[in-house]
């Protein structure tokens, strides 16, 4: 019986698995929607409510009332700097309480800026095998860290931590490259969702070769997608469709896309399906600014691998350093637009819309990322078998 029954894992992450964006969405995909581990949860997310037989972290009482307070925003950067700096040289009762109760297989933890540290230290007292994803380089993400001068030590913390992993999982080869040699490192791309793709629903017939974008539209990527929409405004023969939540667009714009029909905010799984469904070509966006170039040679966005399983035509608008466009490169999947200029963009879709061969190569290369390279069963195969054999020469 002991043979058979699931492995105890203990997470650790800021960003716990919801069914929403982003990492938590990855890790509700691996962790929740296909179940494989008797899961615990250890997060501080005060946004996560449901989870009741998880642990719930805080900081110390008097800086979380402060947080709270008309006065957290102003000294939201002391307050971060605390909590990546200071809190994680700290060893929460919380935490090693949560690890005693649970009594985990294996201990896996987001590489963060915080609570991997406690997972690390946990893991190493205990004599737990730890695991770690290494799914964004956090140190330099916007809103997780709180001076400027701290990213460079975190990122050495990030890469130490890396090192100390029993096992490693990355989210792409350039995370993977990045990190260097490790004796247990795995590629892992962006667990995409088991979608049901709508049948026989085709663009609308308004003469118009649609583009359509789903996913975050905040700071660059609203930056860039902007570009597109005003490009594409006049035009009678191009037209993008978004969706995602939260636009921090000029109002003007924002404005202007929502009157359109341009904008459609947030939707959930199923109705953003109809829309990728009802495109002529699906879009993917990665940062050319400067202050970005590590998180895109390290990152890998789960809607590459989304769009794969619709089969249709994929553009993919980021520089030639960034992984995906590696992977496009050399495994095709993706028509690569590899300049800045939203012009581009425009020009991807009327080779599209007028090459029909090549519309049906990069339809068909898509598919094949869908059934191989980012197939969702080969990937969680992986994830869970990796798992499995580091809970089974757990150390004595």
């Amino acid at each position: 019986m002991s043979e058979t029954r699931k492995k105890r894992v203990l997470l650790a992450s800021i960003a716990p698995p919801l069914n929403d964006c982003g990492v938590r969405v990855v890790l509700h995909r691996h962790l929740v929607e296909r179940n494989p581990f008797e899961l615990h949860v250890v997060t501080n997310a005060d946004f996560y409510r449901d989870n009741p037989g998880g642990t719930q972290l805080t900081l110390p009482s008097p800086l979380q009332r402060l947080r709270k307070s008309r006065f957290g925003p102003a000294l939201s950067p002391w307050l971060m700097d605390y909590e990546t700096q200071i809190w994680p040289l700290t060893n929460p009762r919380k935490f090693d309480e949560a690890v005693e109760r649970f009594q985990p297989d294996v201990i896996l933890a987001l590489a963060d800026n915080c609570l991997s540290s406690f997972a690390l230290r946990a893991a190493r007292k205990l004599k737990i095998p730890l695991a770690g994803l290494f799914l964004d380089w956090v140190p330099i993400m916007k809103g997780l860290h709180g001076h400027a001068w701290t990213q460079s030590r975190l990122s050495r913390r990030f890469e130490v931590f890396y090192r100390e992993c029993d096992l490693a999982f990355c989210t792409s080869d350039g995370m993977q490259d990045v990190l260097g040699a490790h004796p247990n490192s795995h590629v892992i791309y962006p667990m995409p969702g088991r979608h049901r793709v709508p049948e026989n629903i085709s663009p609308p017939k308004r003469g118009k070769f649609r583009l359509v974008y789903v996913g975050s539209v905040e700071n660059f990527y609203g930056r860039m997608i902007c570009s597109v929409i005003e490009k594409m405004s006049p035009l009678t023969d191009l037209e993008i469709i978004v969706v995602g939540p939260n636009a921090d667009w000029p109002a003007e714009i924002l404005e202007r896309a929502k009157a359109n029909g341009v904008y459609l905010g947030f939707k959930p799984p199923a109705e953003a399906a109809s829309v990728l469904a009802g495109a002529d070509a699906l879009l993917v966006v990665m940062s050319f600014e400067p202050e970005h170039r590590r998180f895109m040679e390290t990152s890998f966005t789960t809607k590459f691998l989304d769009y794969s399983a619709y089969g249709k035509p994929v553009i993919l608008w980021g520089p030639d350093y960034c992984t995906p466009t590696r992977v496009a490169r050399r495994d095709g999947g993706a028509l690569v637009v590899n300049t800045p200029q939203a012009d581009e963009v425009l020009a991807a879709c009327r080779k599209i819309a007028t090459d029909i061969a090549a519309r049906e190569t990069f339809a068909q290369q898509a598919k094949n990322l869908h059934t191989g390279l980012f197939n969702p069963d080969r990937l969680q195969n992986i994830f869970v078998r990796e798992m499995e054999k580091l809970a089974t020469a757990k150390r004595r």
